[in-house]
């Protein structure tokens, strides 16, 4: 039985858009990814961008880059399914943060995992045994969403169920079915 749906950001809940970015603009995007945490991308901000705020640099690229696709999708989901709890799980700077909260409807997320702030990345283990403890779930009780088929390999190594996402994918019927099968 899914007790828990983890979803990835980029590539699942919101898409890059086609949008011409600035040289510094691409270096730092590059940089959203794999992060243990914040500082060699406050470094590389900080050099790139002197004297500008790093918070609000960011923030503007996530908003210049990122195409939202269902703002309402936790709460479609919880209203269907209310036991079971809807979370974020992705690989980005901590900065992310405030991008989430402003473009969804948070009423139906139960929690935020960001690789910056919890020191994990995946597709290591230890990203997922992070949730799995958080929630004291058992690998087949999470429901795990991504678009990069080396995260979705990770978790599936430690018994977790997955959905690999592409741009045929309709989350609300997959995650439905998933969820319906036990």
């Amino acid at each position: 039985m899914i007790k828990v749906v983890a979803f990835d950001l980029v590539g699942v809940l919101v898409h890059e858009k086609d949008v011409e970015l600035t040289e510094v603009e691409e270096r730092l995007e590059r940089m959203f990814g794999d992060n243990i945490d914040d500082s060699t991308y406050i470094l590389e901000v900080k050099r790139l961008c002197k004297g500008v705020s790093i918070k609000s640099v960011t923030e503007e690229l996530m908003r210049k880059l990122y195409q939202v696709g269902d703002k309402n999708l936790f709460k479609k989901l919880k209203e269907k399914y209310h036991p079971v709890k809807l979370v974020i799980a992705t690989n980005h700077v901590s900065f992310v943060k405030k991008f989430i909260v402003e473009s969804f409807d948070m009423s139906g997320l139960d929690d935020i995992f960001i690789s910056a702030e919890i020191h994990k990345i995946k597709s290591q283990a230890d990203f997922y045994e992070y949730i799995l403890d958080k929630f004291q779930l058992k690998p087949e009780e999470l429901l795990f969403l991504d678009d990069n088929l080396r995260n979705i390999e990770g978790a599936e190594k430690l018994g977790i169920r997955t959905i690999k996402v592409d741009k045929r994918t309709n989350l609300i019927e997959d995650i439905s079915k998933q969820i319906e099968m036990g």
